[in-house]
């Protein structure tokens, strides 16, 4: 692990990157673009990938189903992520009523396609959220539930609250989650009255995410949270006791700092729960649906109580990485989920919009794309081993602006098609190097990859922007791969460039280099 002091370089130089520059703007033609391909900086470990999420897409009677699962596919992502998320409840919740003295109520007819579907359609390593706290657990009232398993349901968590549940030791959560885990890896289950469930499937889980951005979804505090945490790994490594964990899964700009103070300290864990492999953030940003706002939300601005643009996300993760390294210093940090909101309508609640896939600007797929390289490059910097695009589909009332195909046709969109030109281009083992950005526009890091060098760009800004390579380059043909409003629902476009220069258009993202490779 590199000192410090190298991480605060680090750190300092990627801020360069991201904010403008303060007095006289620098122009391109009196600092080029450079890079030191002799100065390697860090050896890249971060992993490019997305998740899935179960919707009305993942029901396999949906006529996107199958181009979905193509789409998922076809990028070849390692560490992918599926999320059986609260708000399709019967595709999220194996357990949707209480046990009684004689009857335990397990059901998992919704929700094994969904599973099946993604072991099929992903490879590499795999990590489950299983995550939602079953309301029963909570003393709350009952409410109808969806009879469709496409139905849509954020009413199941409210009211849920950490002071408001059953069993606050964790320890009923813990034995439900890990009768899940028993499910998809074992071959079946022992329910609370004894009886065994058999199951078909003994699949390989390398990651188990412990409940989903607790803090919002069902109120728990940090201590609450921890005690869930802890008896849910104790219970999935007497099954497995190499199993590693994924928590908080937190999200908030308010709530990151002090859950990670908590959970991060391991005098505040079960003996048995220790050691903390990994800690599990998320990262949204708002804006509305005008493009000349767009720089400052997603990428230049400060940060706000909702989330953190690209240049603030960076204090923030440097932040959690000076408590994990005072507290836990062999735990990995990974954002597991990220990505934007556009509010098309002001009176829209962002999770639950209901607009059509026409309704969004096209250029706005492309500047969320944006946002996610942004953050890629800060990640790479900072020895981060995950980053996880958001989502892919955000299907009707499904946080559709994380979308990354066209809910319409399942598509994919250009936001999507920024993850494929990363993952295609970038990974672990790349060597990078010290890259200048003279441009307050432009982010910018170069990579020697076992394909050879190259040069990623990113355009913050609404306006196209010059970006020369002389400096970067030395000699020979150039290409340049592109994702930008022109390349659109089309993979990226590879450009043969006529000089030692690129004209990024707005927001675009570009792999530059040598054209012989």
């Amino acid at each position: 692990m590199r000192s410090l002091l190298a991480i605060a370089i680090s750190i300092a130089l990627l801020a360069m990157a991201f904010l403008p520059h303060s007095g006289a703007q620098v122009s391109a033609a009196q600092v080029d673009f450079a890079a030191q391909w002799d100065h390697v900086t860090r050896t890249s470990v971060t992993v490019p990938t997305t998740q899935h999420l179960a919707n009305a897409f993942t029901v396999r009677s949906s006529t996107l189903n199958k181009r979905l699962l193509a789409d998922l596919r076809d990028l070849h992502t390692n560490d992918t992520r599926l999320q059986l998320w609260f708000s399709v409840p019967l595709q999220a919740i194996p357990e949707l009523s209480a046990p009684t003295a004689t009857q335990a109520f397990w059901d998992f007819t919704y929700i094994d396609p969904v599973v099946e579907d993604f072991f099929t359609n992903t490879e590499g390593k795999h990590h489950i959220n299983v995550g939602t706290i079953p309301r029963w657990m909570f003393n709350v009232p009952a409410i109808q539930l969806p009879t469709n398993p496409t139905g849509s349901s954020y009413q199941y968590a409210e009211g849920t609250k950490g002071d408001l549940l059953k069993d606050p030791t964790g320890r009923q959560f813990g034995e439900y989650q890990a009768r899940i885990f028993a499910w998809y890896t074992q071959g079946g289950f022992t329910d609370e009255l004894g009886k065994f469930h058999k199951s078909p499937y003994h699949y390989k889980i390398d990651y188990w995410g412990v409940m989903n951005e607790p803090s919002l979804e069902n109120h728990l505090t940090p201590e609450q949270y921890t005690r869930f945490y802890d008896q849910t790994v104790i219970a999935i490594r007497k099954i497995d006791p190499h199993m590693e964990f994924f928590g908080p899964e937190i999200v908030g700009a308010s709530y990151l700092i002090p859950f990670a103070t908590y959970f991060l300290n391991p005098k505040n864990h079960a003996p048995a729960a220790l050691p903390i492999k990994w800690f599990s953030l998320h990262n949204y940003i708002l804006s509305d649906n005008n493009p000349a706002d767009w720089q400052k939300a997603y990428f230049t601005g400060s940060a706000d109580q909702f989330g953190d643009t690209a240049a603030a996300f960076v204090d923030r993760l440097r932040a959690v990485m000076k408590v994990r390294d005072e507290l836990s210093p062999k735990t990995e940090i990974a954002i597991d989920e990220l990505g934007t909101f556009d509010l098309v309508k002001p009176s829209d609640n962002v999770a639950q919009a209901d607009e059509p896939y026409s309704a969004y600007n096209p250029l706005y797929w492309v500047a969320t794309g944006g946002n996610w390289a942004a953050n890629f490059i800060a990640a790479e910097r900072l020895g981060i081993p995950l980053i996880s695009m958001t989502q892919m589909v955000g299907a009707l009332t499904q946080s559709e602006s994380c979308s990354m195909i066209d809910w319409d046709t399942a598509a994919p969109n250009a936001h999507y098609w920024v993850l494929y030109l990363v993952d295609e281009n970038f990974g672990p083992g790349d060597k990078l190097v010290s890259t200048t950005s003279p441009s307050p526009d432009i982010v910018a890091q170069a990579s020697i990859t076992a394909r050879g060098r190259k040069l990623l760009l990113v355009n913050t800004s609404d306006h196209a922007v010059p970006v020369p390579l002389s400096g970067v380059f030395a000699a020979g043909p150039l290409k340049a791969q592109i994702v930008d409003e022109a390349s659109a629902e089309n993979p990226p476009r590879t450009d043969h460039l006529a000089g030692p220069s690129i004209q990024l258009a707005p927001f675009a993202v570009a792999v530059v280099s040598n054209a012989e490779r």
